[in-house]
C-alpha cells in the first residue's frame, strides 16, 4: 500500500512539473514580418499627411518606360491625399521632381528628394505630404 502511495504522489508530482513546464512560452516574437517578399524592384513608402496627421502604405515598381514606373496606393491612401488611391505611375522628370500620376496622366502629387530616404510634395502647393520608404 505503502509502495502504491509513493507512486501516486510521483505520479502527481511529475505531472505538476510537466504541465509548468509545457505552459512557457517561447522567448522569442511569433510575429513573422515580411514573409512574402516584394518583387524586386518594388519599393514601399509611407505616406504622411502632416495637417490631416492620416498615414497610408503605396508601392512604386514595374518599370512602363526609361522614366516610369508603376504606382500602387491603397484606398486609406484618400485620407492621405485625395485621388490618391487612384494613382497609378511614377514619373521621374529628370530634373529632381517625380509625378505621381492617375491611369490617364493627371497628376495627383509631384514631389522631390527629401531628407534621406523621404520625398517631400511640392505640387499642389497647399500639400503638406511626406513619402518615407519603408524598405
Amino acid at each position: 500500500m505503502k509502495t502504491l502511495m509513493l507512486a501516486a504522489v510521483a505520479g502527481v508530482l511529475s505531472l505538476g512539473l510537466w504541465s509548468v513546464a509545457a505552459d512557457r512560452t517561447p522567448a522569442v516574437d511569433p510575429v513573422t514580418t515580411r514573409s512574402i517578399p516584394a518583387p524586386a524592384g518594388t519599393h514601399s513608402y509611407t505616406i504622411s499627411n502632416v495637417v490631416a496627421n492620416t498615414a497610408c502604405l503605396a508601392e512604386r515598381g514595374g518599370r512602363i518606360s526609361s522614366r516610369s514606373e508603376r504606382f500602387a496606393a491603397n484606398i486609406d491612401c484618400d485620407a492621405v491625399w485625395p485621388r490618391l488611391s487612384a494613382a497609378r505611375t511614377w514619373v521621374n522628370n529628370g530634373d529632381g521632381t517625380v509625378v505621381v500620376a492617375d491611369a490617364q496622366g493627371e497628376p495627383i502629387l509631384t514631389v522631390v528628394d527629401g531628407d534621406g530616404l523621404a520625398y517631400e510634395a511640392v505640387e499642389p502647393a497647399d500639400a503638406m505630404i511626406t513619402m518615407i520608404s519603408a524598405d
